[in-house]
């Protein structure tokens, strides 16, 4: 049995907590391995979902706080000054116009590039790009303590993305997770998915953005888990690509 899933395109973007040699951002590890820095238990995630459905994956190499691959390269916190919450200055990110523009044309650029690569022959392949967007968000944030186990970001008024995220939606739930559709965050801010929204035709591109509670995916074996059941609720939708 063979699968012809080559329309989809997996990307982690808040893969790593690295910064690159030769940057300092003035922060201390402990900030440079929380959750400011990265999404953990993501790219384990976004591993398992590529190798089983054979698709392309994009991981980030560094952390966001050096440069912010989920955010469009004209958006203020592309290269954020400060932490949110709390406004802690980072040192090494208070730069020059020229000096963000050549951080994001080193950093930023050349992967985002890689991904519409990818999308444009996935198109080529199969007529429509399907993109899976993988994180996880930290389970308390100001105080208030986030309970549900992932969150579905996607633009509510595309019939085919609601669909989908009302199919996931039921998948996960029956499997005894619980789930909410554009929480922590809105599917409609800006974003990697939503980015791409405004740049490609609805009927040649679908997105949908993960989001899991780190609180369970922290450690291996519950991003495992997850992965998991990502994999369970996502595999119906290529039932009709699989070929004997």
């Amino acid at each position: 049995m063979t699968r012809d899933l080559s329309q989809v395109v997996v990307t982690v973007e808040h893969a790593s907590p690295r910064v690159p040699r030769g940057v300092d951002l003035g922060l201390p590890k402990r900030v440079l391995d929380s959750h400011f820095s990265w999404d953990p238990g993501a790219a384990i995630v976004g591993r398992m979902l590529a190798k089983e459905f054979d698709a392309p994956l994009h991981l980030s190499r560094y952390s966001r706080l050096l440069v912010d691959l989920n955010r469009s390269s004209f958006h203020p916190r592309v290269i954020a000054r400060d932490l949110r919450p709390g406004n802690r200055v980072i040192p090494g990110n208070q730069l020059t116009r020229a000096q963000r523009r050549a951080r994001v044309e080193r950093f930023w650029r050349p992967w985002r590039e890689a991904v519409d690569a990818d999308l444009d022959r996935a198109v080529d392949v199969a007529g429509c790009a399907f993109h899976i967007s993988v994180h996880s968000f930290v389970e308390r944030l100001n105080g208030t303590e986030r309970h549900h186990d992932f969150g579905l970001l996607y633009r509510p008024s595309s019939r085919v993305e609601r669909a989908l995220a009302d199919r996931l939606h039921e998948r996960l739930v029956v499997g005894g997770y619980s789930v909410r559709r554009n929480q922590p965050y809105s599917g409609l801010d800006d974003g990697h998915c939503m980015r791409l929204r405004a740049e490609r035709p609805q009927r040649r591109y679908v997105g949908m953005e993960i989001e899991m509670n780190q609180r369970d995916v922290r450690d291996a074996a519950g991003a495992r888990r997850f992965g998991r059941a990502l994999i369970d609720a996502f595999a119906p939708e290529f039932a009709a690509r699989v070929s004997h």
